[in-house]
């Protein structure tokens, strides 16, 4: 008798209205991911019934007229079938990219899109269902239908970043089209937790200091925050924006001392600037004058809902692992059972921040004291211990 361990099966429907493409799509994924089985139909009637008679785990979908869909398809899924990952494919240089902000896609695609990026995309939801998000927060989850989607002309970059063959120069070139990301990126190059004695505005000398893990962080926040101008408080705002980077700094100053290589500083910095999805998201949809965040555990007990909503989004988009955890539990270590290097630098530097910013009456949370030893943060560590349990000596 067979006892090995049988692989999750997966669903998905995918809804492309040229026979050649739908061919092209089946032969990929029939010899990439044996484990998905994949429904391919042409119009938005058959995959609505679809939706409605099978457990779906993602939904890839074409434009499609509302003369031709009746109810949007992604905002049928969105209401029907939420805990369903929501793909928008759109041509390049259209105005779906823009109109797609407006709707329930959860992920966009600009095509042609590569065979690698379909293949990882479909592990990234293999990893939702088979990870550490329970059926309940995925429901929840699914139901947000103003999640923040990666913007077109930022996918240039992106690819370029990923492209270990790409030039200095046509990075700083890409980048020097986009004046906000480049202003930003030449602030956190002349920034003190470098450690560089000159400053700079020469963009190819930007690129060389930060790296691309960090240039690939900063470019999603900068796009993402201006998502969301005008539906969060000003000054609410332009505090997360700060609190992000200084959360960002800290972290990766913290990873720089454990000797462990540049990699962990990078994904610290990164881990600690991009937490800020999940807050951005759950302020929009809140009425400006009642906006403020709380560390409600409403979707997955534990968890607050923002750490949730921003792990989601970062492993959705493809992060790794690793950061995506230590942005889940930087707030509730003591949820794993066997808390990770990344995951204690962004906790305990997310817990002085909370700390420095106490007032008098605020009560604060208790932190993973067992992984703080773990990895010997001695210095800062014993610090915040005598702080924290010793407050009158």
């Amino acid at each position: 008798m067979n006892h090995e361990p049988q692989t999750q099966a997966f669903v998905a429907i995918i809804v492309l209205s040229e026979p050649q493409r739908q061919a092209s799509f089946r032969h990929l994924l029939q010899q990439s991911l044996p484990n998905w089985f994949c429904h391919f139909v042409t119009d938005a009637k058959s995959a609505r019934h679809l939706l409605k008679t099978e457990t779906v785990a993602l939904l890839m979908t074409e434009w499609l007229q509302p003369e031709d869909s009746g109810d949007l398809l992604l905002d049928f899924c969105c209401r029907h079938s939420p805990a369903t990952v929501r793909i928008l494919l759109a041509e390049e240089h259209t105005d779906t990219l823009l109109l797609a902000t407006n709707h329930a896609a959860q992920i966009l695609l600009a095509q042609p899109v590569h065979d690698l990026q379909v293949i990882q995309l479909f592990l990234r939801v293999q990893l939702l269902y088979s990870g550490h998000f329970t059926a309940h927060s995925r429901y929840q989850l699914g139901q947000i239908n103003s999640l923040p989607v990666q913007r077109n002309h930022y996918q240039t970059l992106i690819q370029l970043l990923a492209d270990p063959d790409s030039s200095t120069h046509s990075l700083a070139s890409t980048i020097a089209r986009e004046a906000p990301l480049a202003a930003r990126l030449v602030q956190i190059a002349n920034s003190a937790y470098l450690g560089f004695n000159r400053q700079t505005v020469d963009l190819a000398e930007v690129v060389v200091r930060l790296g691309r893990s960090m240039i690939k962080a900063v470019a999603f926040a900068v796009q993402l925050h201006s998502q969301y101008e005008g539906k969060i408080r000003p000054d609410l705002h332009q505090q997360l924006l700060h609190e992000s980077f200084e959360l960002a700094g800290m972290a990766s100053q913290l990873a720089k001392t454990q000797q462990s290589g540049p990699a962990l500083a990078d994904k610290a910095f990164l881990a600690g600037l991009l937490q800020v999805l999940g807050p951005l998201v759950l302020l929009s949809s809140m009425p400006v004058q009642l906006q403020r965040l709380t560390e409600e555990d409403m979707f997955q007990e534990g968890i607050p809902d923002h750490c949730l909503i921003s792990a989601y989004l970062l492993l959705l988009w493809g992060f790794e692992q690793d950061i995506c955890d230590a942005v889940m539990y930087r707030l509730s270590l003591n949820e794993v059972a066997q808390p990770g290097l990344l995951q204690t630098i962004l906790h305990l530097s997310s817990y002085v921040l909370i700390f420095r910013r106490q007032q008098q009456d605020d009560s604060l949370p208790t932190p993973c004291w067992t992984a703080l030893a773990q990895f010997q943060l001695t210095d800062t560590f014993c610090r915040l211990q005598q702080q924290v349990t010793e407050p009158d000596l």
